[in-house]
């Protein structure tokens, strides 16, 4: 239901698509990967979907955040909801100071240069510091 609550919050603050940035998981991606678009389909994410359909439109902002695959599509929802192990906590604290800064970038210099700047995969490196 992520459409309804984001119809009432833009209907109170008046704000035009361009100005909204949606974030969301994707099991799509493998955990420690941003992916920021202007646009884009739903991808079968359901919260997407409600978006979507209550926006009318495919056509927003969004910064798709890695979570990795689940086992099989039954799986799925046990999946997005489960806690990550403890192997994965330095990847994910890295993966959202990330995005955080993903969206700084996109607030201060525009959605071309957040995703030249952030569309990748956190390194071990990284994930690591």
């Amino acid at each position: 239901l992520s459409g309804e609550a984001l119809a009432a919050w833009r209907e109170r603050h008046g704000l035009e698509l361009q100005e909204l940035l949606v974030v969301t998981d994707d099991v799509y991606l493998p955990l420690g990967a941003l992916r920021l678009r202007t646009k884009g389909s739903s991808g079968g994410h359901r919260g997407l979907e409600s978006i979507e359909a209550s926006l009318e439109t495919r056509d927003y902002p969004r910064l798709r955040l890695g979570v990795g695959a689940a086992e099989s599509s039954e799986q799925l929802r046990d999946h997005v909801l489960e806690t990550f192990a403890a192997e994965e906590q330095g990847l994910l604290r890295r993966t959202v100071e990330m995005a955080a800064d993903a969206v700084e970038c996109w607030l201060a210099d525009g959605m071309t240069t957040a995703m030249n700047q952030f569309n990748r995969r956190v390194t071990e490196e990284e994930a690591q510091s």
